[in-house]
């Protein structure tokens, strides 16, 4: 018997697919999956290059540079069959003990440029968005309809933070200044997304008393109301905002026997959560978000996924095998000692959570298409602000995993693209127009508010088609 930690690290979650059919039988439209992952405060070019794309780059991406914008060509640069896994964060990708080789199943895209999200520490939700941070809704928002198919979260948005709360509000929005709330205490994070599920029980029951009294409360309140109609039409939004939370409860509930096989250790048994430190380890908590978000999409209880780490406070602490300071200090302190080195591994750590996910989704097979989990899924590895500590937004690096049955390209391939200011130059927006494609929309073309700074509409044809 395989246990809960085995799964959720990527080995044989394929064993429990019959529970996944009534849950997407419903739909029949193809399955389609997007999850999204940011790194605080810059993930440099120069972690994500191969050295096969250096060499062919030449000048200064064979240097210890770790920007080289003046070596990129006039013209994409494509290179099919590259050796992703030798780039210094993306060794997790490699085959290895055991483990599904994912180099074939990525694409590493440079050269984005996003200089209308600003840069800085952080663009806020500027760099899912495509614009001036709080200006428009971020793409997660964007798209989660679509790939809804009935299930009960539209989008689980979870990250960590150096910020003492539980919920933040940067990074996703819905819509100009309405920004999205992140869940960045994995034990709430946990309660949230499974408390409806976990054994009828009396924390099920009260949760949907506590509906079941705020919903009479709210109808008995619209009978008798008498005051003006903007008023009376916030009260009915409210009335109708409790119904879709109870009938949540209701689906969530029913979903208990196919989603109990996945669910993490409990937060008071997980080992990540309890030897966290104070203050707590970002990598460690990251991976228990992880975890929440893995047993979701198993269980079909949601399709897109936001996890952010260092969201609305990027300062976060590491353990001790990592770095003694935290995040802040250590990208100010970049050329000296092991900073590099520790911030690399830092992002090395990240894709390693990213490549644990993939592969519990490739060994997964995918109910109602041809194919794994993880061919109808599409996993974007990137940063909140572009390519360094104070961004100027020129480049946003990216890992692209899985999606192969959505029409990506993602078959070992490292694309460069020219440089910011050049003709030829493409945007982050493009990579969102890219998946809107591969999600089924054929129009999603313009996704982001660049204005006359837009470079070109449509998708990037050197990763989809």
């Amino acid at each position: 018997m395989f246990s809960r930690r085995t799964v959720l690290k990527g080995m044989a979650a394929g064993l429990f697919a019959p529970y996944f059919h009534d849950v997407y039988a419903q739909s029949s439209a193809l399955p389609a999956r997007l999850v999204l992952v940011l790194e605080c405060n810059g993930v440099y070019p120069r972690a994500l290059l191969s050295t096969g794309t250096r060499a062919a780059l030449g000048g200064r991406a064979n240097t210890s540079d770790r920007l080289f914008w003046d070596a990129y060509k006039d013209t994409p640069l494509v290179r099919e069959g590259d050796n992703l896994a030798s780039a210094i964060s993306l060794g997790p990708l490699a085959g290895s003990s055991g483990n599904l080789d994912l180099v074939n199943r990525s694409a590493v895209l440079l050269g984005l440029s996003n200089l209308i999200a600003g840069g800085g520490h952080s663009s806020g939700t500027g760099g899912l968005s495509c614009a001036v941070n709080g200006a428009g809704a971020t793409f997660d928002a964007v798209i989660a309809p679509r790939l809804r198919r009935g299930a009960p979260f539209d989008v689980l948005r979870l990250g960590t933070s150096s910020a003492r709360v539980s919920i933040v509000y940067e990074t996703c929005a819905l819509g100009p200044r309405k920004p999205a709330g992140i869940i960045v205490n994995p034990s709430l994070a946990f309660d949230s997304t499974f408390g409806s599920l976990l054994g009828g029980s009396t924390n099920g029951r009260d949760r949907k008393m506590l509906f079941d009294f705020a919903l009479a409360d709210s109808r008995k309140a619209l009978a008798e109301f008498k005051g003006n109609s903007n008023e009376r039409l916030k009260l009915e939004r409210y009335l109708s905002s409790l119904e879709s939370l109870r009938t949540r409860e209701d689906q969530l509930a029913g979903m208990a026997d196919r989603v109990r096989p996945y669910l993490p250790l409990a937060p008071k048994n997980n080992p990540l959560l309890t030897g966290a430190g104070s203050p707590p380890d970002s990598l460690k908590w990251f991976e228990a978000q992880f975890q929440i978000a893995t047993a979701a999409l198993l269980g079909g209880l949601t399709n897109t996924v936001v996890l952010a780490t260092g969201t609305s406070g990027f300062d976060v602490a590491y353990g001790p095998d990592v770095s003694d300071v935290p995040r802040h200090s250590l990208q100010h302190g970049l050329d000296a000692g092991q900073n590099w080195e520790r911030v690399a591994e830092v992002t090395r750590r990240h894709v390693q959570l990213v490549a644990n996910l993939a592969r519990t989704l490739a060994a997964t097979p995918e109910v109602g298409a041809s194919g794994s989990m993880l061919d109808h899924t599409a996993i974007v590895f990137m940063s909140d602000n572009g390519e360094q500590h104070h961004s100027t937004s020129r480049e946003w690096p990216k890992l692209v995993v899985g999606g192969n049955a959505l029409g990506l390209k993602t078959d070992g391939r490292t694309v460069v693209y020219p440089k910011y200011d050049a003709a030829r130059n493409r945007q982050v927006s493009n990579l969102f127009n890219t998946l809107g494609h591969a999600f089924g929309d054929a129009d999603f073309n313009t996704f982001g508010q660049e204005g006359s700074t837009r470079i070109a509409p449509g998708p990037l044809t050197e990763l989809y088609g």
